[in-house]
């Protein structure tokens, strides 16, 4: 028993001896403690929280976002904590670190504007990981988005950060929300094609293709009178992701050949046709059908303008620019 009282005379006496600004040393390891504590609890509590949102929310930026602001919290809690066991008056230290955090806010206001910007888009959700976007002109797949950027990696296999300020101000279009969307390809045939026929020849070229989706089934729908063609878009349905979209133009644009060339039909290109002022005026139209060319607003036996405007010239002698 007195061995005892005498350890414990001697720990209060060795206290007092390695005390620091009037606080034993075994207060400032309690702080200590008290802070590492903290921070591995922290870190602990915020990976259940992550796994736990993520578990409702699917994998994504709202458990990362969730898990660290807990994460945060307790520890702050921890650092609070450990002050109090210092003797550390916490109301004029918070009045302190306001003034430094107004400071430090507009230093780091780029940084803080992209942390709210990730959370705003976390909160509209027009897009998650693993969907194809095209934000700012830049299409590509979503891999993540942090603190500060959002990360996709194009088509070339580029990986490209957009900070997130820029991204929830922009324009964006979400490819893959649904599991297909359509595209149009345009073709063009010869003015005296029998454009029922052409119809029916494309739409079904277009049917019998494995990518296009029968339902909605493939449209072809004629929509301009082109310079050299009357034009049909073709409108189809295939799976939303680039890849099937560029594979599905492949074959439309193949099949669509084959079917045309097969039946006889002319896919027109641009072309120019030359003639004489002293031609016959309807030359040009003679392999036309008989309905359409009666239908030119030319009338026979009259010569062209230019000819009618040279006629005063000739009667005054001068010369003809024309031969000349």
């Amino acid at each position: 028993m007195h061995a005892i009282e005498t350890l414990a005379r001697l720990a209060a006496a060795d206290d007092s001896a390695t005390s620091v600004d009037g606080l034993a040393a075994s207060t400032w390891l309690l702080a200590g403690g008290i802070v590492l504590g903290g921070i591995v609890v922290a870190a602990a509590i915020g990976r259940i929280v992550r796994r736990i949102v993520s578990g409702i929310e699917g994998e994504g930026f709202a458990g990362i976002v969730v898990g660290r602001i807990v994460a945060y919290t307790v520890f702050v809690l921890s650092l609070i904590y450990a002050l109090s066991v210092l003797e550390v008056r916490i109301v004029p230290l918070i009045g302190a670190l306001g003034v430094g955090g107004i400071v430090l806010a507009l230093a780091l206001q780029g940084v803080v504007e992209n942390l709210v910007s990730g959370v705003v888009l976390h909160s509209r959700r027009p897009f998650t990981a693993g969907d194809t976007v095209e934000i700012e002109g830049t299409l590509g797949v979503v891999l993540d988005i942090d603190a500060r950027t959002t990360v996709l990696r194009t088509h070339d296999g580029i990986v490209v950060r957009i900070p997130n300020s820029n991204v929830v101000g922009a324009h964006i279009s979400t490819l893959t929300r649904d599991p297909v969307r359509r595209s149009q390809i345009v073709v063009g045939v010869a003015y005296d094609t029998d454009l029922d026929a052409a119809h029916d020849v494309i739409v079904d070229a277009v049917s019998k293709l494995d990518r296009v989706w029968p339902n909605p089934a493939p449209t072809a729908l004629l929509t301009a009178f082109g310079t050299s063609s009357i034009d049909f878009t073709i409108f189809v349905w295939h799976g939303s992701d680039v890849p099937s979209e560029l594979a599905t133009r492949h074959d439309v644009i193949l099949a669509v050949h084959r079917a045309l060339a097969a039946a006889g039909i002319t896919i027109a290109f641009p072309q120019v046709v030359l003639w004489r002022p002293t031609d016959d005026a309807r030359a040009p139209y003679g392999d036309l059908e008989p309905h359409i060319r009666s239908a030119l607003p030319l009338v026979e036996g009259r010569r062209p303008q230019r000819e009618e405007r040279l006629r005063p010239l000739r009667r005054r002698g001068k010369p003809n620019p024309t031969t000349d």
